[in-house]
């Protein structure tokens, strides 16, 4: 009965995405054929419905004929630039930035201690539902992916209000939890189970629905350290897990406040037969928990590809790993069109975008270019305008070209630029760097002429090497490892975010032999650096550092 109530549901939840999401799709691709006109169309229209806001008056909009003229018109800017009109509009909804009132906020972390609150407006809203569907409708046609319920993993939808009373949170979450009834009846899990604050429980309830579902077809999650994360957490709690699905009830402590969704439907032979595997077994894999899995929706590029390949082999052997396309907290900018191959094409209809070459904008040059522009190969920076309100945005992302859907160049994300490292999703900056650990050094008396963080996508792990004068102690060493942890978890809310639920594991403090500073610095200028201009980033990834710190580390 189980599996014709599926089927049924499958059948009329494809014929809906045909629909509704068929015309969405084919717009997209004959976009693809015109990229130049497409872009310059969506320039004017943006600049004209904000031409009398108090930036498009400064800048002009009303006399921007065409994108050179934008770019000599419209400096580029960075959130902190904006940051004074988006309070602004917020406080007294005048229209600092757009005509339309934003009637919502995507939060994430900013460079400084205050995070990012990324405007969206109603417009906004229907825009990311859009894409959402047209990327569903892609992975419908080309595979059978959501013949079975759908584990879907969102951020919570309202985590707090502005000043000026408008939400803010995660849009994903935003969304899970307006769609239609029908809808929601192809999810596992509820939408409210988002608003759980505590990870540990939050990741229990997670693990609880998913365990008492047999026929998930599809696992939908932006990063994949979130799934191996989750499979920790079963397998360290299988026997609380198994005994709620057996109850139907979350156990006491984990609560989503919400008395019909804590209670679940009780399946005592589910659970028996995943109690014998884990016996057998001694652990639980996603094999074991849903055989039937057809694909993984999914980041797979950038630093994600180290938990994805960890994962790979905890899967049924048929299930389709799926890239999720290029998604931030600004803007969505790629829809995989072509799910086999991951094809990701610029949401061009709806973003106006710019790029600058990779070396050249790392060494301060460059020319900005349009999409039509771009080379098959090379890496860029990407720089966007969007409907609610971001005006030649610096995003400090690097693009790579992948290829062409017609005229129009598909693209991936490689990383974040420099100054900036992202294991997991937080995201931390050089400056929130500097800040703690000059914080954590004035605090305890400490000297030290040199230090280097290193971000390591293997291991999710932050490491600062660090030459201190001062002697050596571990219990000195551990605290400032903790100090050090606290004060970013403090600066950045996506850090401690990741910090909280497990998936970037504890900082720790290596203490470097005196003098590696200055063997730091004579590494680098022999491979060609010069040095009047040497200066060296405080905060990088491990693969992209070339110097062998762990050589120089103290002993003991």
């Amino acid at each position: 009965m189980t599996s014709l109530f599926n089927a049924v549901g499958y059948a009329a939840f494809k014929t809906a995405l045909v629909l509704t999401q068929r015309q969405h799709f084919r717009r997209l691709i004959n976009g693809s054929k015109i990229p130049q006109e497409v872009q310059e169309n969506l320039l004017q229209r943006i600049l004209t419905a904000n031409a009398d806001t108090e930036f498009g008056k400064q800048y002009e909009f009303s006399r921007v004929a065409d994108i050179d003229g934008y770019r000599k018109a419209v400096p580029v800017q960075t959130y902190e630039d904006l940051r004074p009109l988006i309070e602004r509009q917020e406080l007294t909804r005048q229209r600092c930035l757009t005509t339309e009132q934003p009637v919502y906020y995507h939060q994430t972390s900013g460079t400084v201690g205050e995070p990012k609150n990324i405007p969206v407006t109603e417009s906004g809203l229907r825009r990311i539902r859009r894409h959402q569907q047209v990327s569903a409708y892609a992975q419908s046609m080309a595979s059978k992916i959501f013949r079975g319920k759908a584990f879907g993993i969102t951020g919570q939808a309202i985590e707090g209000r502005m000043e000026g009373g408008t939400p803010f949170g995660s849009a994903s979450g935003l969304l899970y939890q307006s769609q239609s009834k029908f809808i929601r009846s192809r999810y596992v899990l509820p939408a409210a189970l988002s608003d759980i604050d505590d990870y540990e429980s939050r990741y229990l309830a997670m693990a609880i629905y998913g365990l008492a579902e047999p026929s998930v077809s599809c696992i939908a999650t932006a990063n994949p350290s979130t799934l191996v994360r989750l499979l920790s957490v079963i397998n360290e709690n299988v026997d609380l897990i198994l005994a709620s699905v057996t109850s139907g009830h979350l156990p006491k402590g984990v609560s989503t406040g919400d008395s019909a969704i804590d209670q679940l439907r009780a399946n005592a032979r589910r659970a028996d037969q995943l109690a014998k595997v884990f016996t057998e077994k001694g652990t639980l894999s996603y094999l074991d928990i849903w055989p039937n899995l057809g694909g993984v929706v999914t980041w797979t590029g950038g630093s994600c590809a180290v938990p994805l390949r960890g994962l790979v082999g905890l899967l049924p052997d048929k299930t389709m790993i799926i890239e999720l396309g290029y998604v931030a907290s600004e803007f969505r900018g790629t829809v995989n069109i072509d799910v086999h191959r991951g094809v990701c094409l610029p949401t061009l209809l709806d973003t106006v975008f710019e790029f600058v070459e990779r070396s050249a904008w790392e060494e301060g040059s460059g020319d900005f270019l349009s999409l039509h522009e771009l080379d098959d190969g090379r890496e860029y920076y990407v720089f966007i305008t969007t409907p609610e309100g971001l005006y030649r945005y610096d995003m400090n992302d690097i693009i790579r070209v992948t290829g062409k859907m017609n005229e129009t160049p598909t693209l991936e994300f490689v990383q974040k630029g420099k100054g900036v490292t992202n294991i997991t999703g937080e995201k931390l900056h050089e400056v929130q760097v500097l800040d703690a650990v000059l914080a954590v050094l004035k605090e305890r008396d400490i000297r030290s002429d040199f230090f280097v963080m290193l971000a390591d996508q293997s291991s999710a792990q932050y490491t600062l090497f660090i030459e201190m004068q001062q002697p050596s102690g571990g219990g000195i060493d551990a605290a400032i490892s903790n100090d050090l942890d606290g004060r970013l978890r403090a600066s950045n809310i996506e850090y401690d975010g990741k910090r909280g639920s497990g998936r970037l594991s504890p900082l720790i403090v290596l203490r470097l032999r005196a003098g590696t500073g200055e063997e730091y610095r004579r590494s680098h200028i022999a491979e060609g650096r010069r040095d009047a201009q040497f200066k060296f980033l405080h905060l990088q990834y491990t693969h992209e550092c070339s110097f062998d710190f762990d050589s120089f580390a103290e002993q003991g």
